[in-house]
C-alpha cells in the first residue's frame, strides 16, 4: 500500500470519530441534584435552515406536551389539543406573541417562531398549564433527561448555554457556563443555581369550558 492510499485508509477511520464525537453533559443544581427540562446549547455552523417537517407543541391531560420543546429559528410549530376540554393558548413573549382562543382539535394552520429567544406558553382557562419553547439561532441543543443529562454529536467547547424556567423570575434567562469538570465517566459536570419551585395548583371550572 502506498504511502497516500495508507493515509486516507487512516483518515476514513479517524474522521467518523471526530465528526460524531459524543459530548456528554449532566446538569446539577445547587444542591448537587440533577435538572430535569432544561436546554443545553453550543453553536454551530451546521444549523442554519430549518426543517421542512413543523413541530408539535400537544395539549394532553391539561399539560404542554412537550414541557419544552426546542425547534430552529423560522420554524413553523402546531398546537393540537389533544384533550377531550377546550383549552385557550396565548403567549406574552417578544420571540412569538400569539394568541389561540377557545379551541378543540388542531387549529388549521401552524404559526411561524422566526425570532429566537424563549417562548412562555400558558392558557388562559387553566392557569396551571405552562410549557416552554426554546427557539434557537444556529445552535446545536438537547433537553436534560431525569438524570440532568444530554448527549450532543460535538466536539467540547470552551463554554455552554443553559436556559432552564427556574434560572430567573422571568424563566426567559439564558446563562453561559464554562465546561471545567470531568467525572470519572468521561461527563462534563456543570452546576447552577435554580429559583425555588413554585407548583401552581389546577383551577375547578364550570361545564361551559368544557
Amino acid at each position: 500500500m502506498t504511502k497516500i492510499k495508507l493515509f486516507f485508509s487512516l483518515f476514513a477511520i479517524v474522521w467518523p470519530s471526530i465528526v460524531c464525537a459524543q459530548l456528554k453533559i449532566q446538569l446539577l443544581d445547587q444542591d448537587n441534584q440533577p435538572v430535569s427540562q432544561a436546554v443545553i446549547s453550543i453553536p454551530s455552523e451546521t444549523v442554519s435552515n430549518p426543517p421542512a417537517q413543523e413541530a408539535v407543541m400537544d395539549q394532553i391531560n391539561r399539560q404542554f406536551v412537550p414541557h419544552v420543546l426546542t425547534i430552529n429559528r423560522g420554524q413553523f410549530v402546531s398546537f393540537p389539543n389533544g384533550d377531550n376540554i377546550r383549552h385557550h393558548v396565548y403567549s406574552f413573549s417578544n420571540p412569538k406573541s400569539f394568541e389561540i382562543k377557545l379551541y378543540r382539535g388542531t387549529p388549521t394552520s401552524p404559526g411561524l417562531f422566526d425570532k429566537p429567544g424563549i417562548v412562555i406558553l400558558g392558557c388562559n382557562i387553566h392557569d396551571h398549564m405552562v410549557g416552554y419553547i426554546y427557539v434557537a439561532d444556529n445552535e446545536m441543543t438537547a433537553v436534560t433527561d431525569e438524570n440532568g443529562m444530554v448527549a450532543l454529536n460535538a466536539q467540547a467547547p470552551d463554554e455552554i448555554k443553559i436556559w432552564h424556567s427556574r434560572l430567573s423570575e422571568s424563566a426567559d434567562k439564558i446563562i453561559s457556563k464554562p465546561l471545567e469538570k470531568k467525572n470519572d465517566k468521561g461527563v462534563w459536570q456543570v452546576t447552577t443555581n435554580l429559583q425555588p419551585l413554585i407548583i401552581k395548583q389546577p383551577r375547578k371550572f364550570k361545564a361551559r369550558f368544557k
